[in-house]
C-alpha cells in the first residue's frame, strides 16, 4: 500500500498537519481537564475509534490475542504517556516557545539514538535536520533565552526529558511494526498509554472528570482526529519510513499548529516565525534528497 517512498512522506505530513490542527482542542480542554487526565480521555477515545475500524475492516490478520504484540504495545504506551505527559505538565510550568523548541530536539535525538542502532544517514539529511532544527526555533519564538529561574528550570528540564520520549517511541514503532500488525500495535499501544494516563492522574491530579462536559468534546474530537487517525497513520507509514526523514517531516507539526494558532486564537506570526516555516520546509526537503547510487568501487570499500 505504501511502497513509494513520495506515498509514505505524504502520509507522514497529512500526519503532522492533523497533529498541528489538534493543536486546537488540545488548548482549549485546558480549562476543563487536568494534562494527564485530557491524555487518558483522549487516548481512550482514539483506541476505541481503531477498535471499531479494525471490527468493520474484517481484516484475517486483526488477531488482538497476540502476547507478544500486547507486550510490545505496553512499552510502546509507556513511552508514550510519558512523552505526552511530560510535554503537556511543562507547558504550566515554562514558556510555550521554550517547549515548542526543547520539544524538537527529537529531530536531533532520533538520528543520535540511531547511531546506537547501526542506523546511518548522508550529510545532506543531518543538514535537513539541522535546518528544520533552526526553523523550529525562529518559529516558536525562541530568542536563546531560557528562564532559569527553579520552576522555569523544572519545566524547560521536564520538556527535553520528554523530547527523548518521542524520539524513543519513533524508533520503537519502526522496530516493532517491522514484526506485528501494525494496527493491533496501534491498539494495545492506545490502551495502555490510556491505563498509565489513568494512574498518573488518580496519584497526581485533583480530577479525573472534566468540571464541563466540554471536556469530553475537545478530548473526543483529539482522540478520533489526533490519536485514531493520525497516530494510527504514524505507524503505518513508519513500517516503510526512515526514522529520521520521519521525524523531521512530523516536526511540520509546529508549522502546522502556528497557523491553527494565528487563525483560531488571533496568535501573532511575524517575520522570523514564517522564516522558521520556511526553513523548516527546505529542511524536509533536503533530507529527502535522492541518495547518490553506490558504485561496485564503493561497495567494494
Amino acid at each position: 500500500m505504501m511502497s513509494s517512498p513520495y506515498v509514505v512522506n505524504a502520509v507522514l505530513l497529512l500526519v503532522a498537519l492533523l497533529w498541528g490542527v489538534g493543536f486546537a482542542p488540545q488548548r482549549l480542554a485546558m480549562d476543563t481537564l487536568e494534562p494527564m487526565a485530557f491524555n487518558a480521555w483522549r487516548f481512550g477515545f482514539g483506541a476505541c475509534t481503531l477498535l471499531v475500524f479494525m471490527i468493520l475492516s474484517r481484516s484475517p490478520k486483526t488477531d488482538l490475542v497476540q502476547p507478544r504484540v500486547v507486550l510490545a504495545g505496553l512499552v510502546m504506551g509507556l513511552v508514550l504517556a510519558a512523552g505526552a505527559g511530560l510535554q503537556q505538565i511543562s507547558l504550566g510550568m515554562t514558556k510555550v516557545a521554550n517547549v515548542a523548541f526543547i520539544t524538537g530536539f527529537y529531530v536531533v535525538f532520533v538520528p543520535v539514538i540511531g547511531l546506537f542502532l547501526a542506523q546511518r544517514y548522508p550529510l545532506i539529511t543531518w543538514l535537513g535536520g539541522l535546518l528544520a532544527l533552526i526553523g523550529l526555533a525562529l518559529l516558536s519564538g525562541f530568542s536563546g533565552e531560557f528562564s532559569w529561574q527553579q520552576e522555569g528550570l523544572k519545566g524547560d528540564a521536564l520538556a527535553l526529558l520528554g523530547a527523548f520520549f518521542w524520539a524513543f517511541h519513533l524508533l520503537l514503532i519502526t522496530y516493532y511494526v517491522a514484526r506485528y500488525d501494525q494496527f493491533v500495535l496501534a491498539f494495545y499501544q492506545f490502551v495502555f498509554c490510556t491505563l498509565f494516563c489513568v494512574i498518573a492522574s488518580v496519584f497526581m491530579e485533583p480530577q479525573l472528570m472534566p468540571s464541563t462536559n466540554e471536556g469530553f468534546l475537545w478530548a473526543l474530537i483529539s482522540g478520533v482526529l489526533v490519536v485514531g487517525i493520525a497516530y494510527t497513520l504514524q505507524v503505518v507509514a513508519l513500517k516503510k519510513a526512515r526514522p529520521f526523514v520521519a521525524a523531521i517531516i512530523l516536526s511540520l507539526e509546529s508549522v502546522f499548529g502556528a497557523l491553527i494558532g494565528y487563525t483560531l486564537f488571533e496568535e501573532v506570526m511575524g517575520f522570523y516565525a514564517v522564516l522558521g516555516g520556511g526553513l523548516m520546509l527546505l529542511g524536509c526537503v533536503l533530507s529527502q534528497w535522492p541518495e547518490k547510487p553506490k558504485t561496485a568501487i564503493d561497495n567494494q570499500r
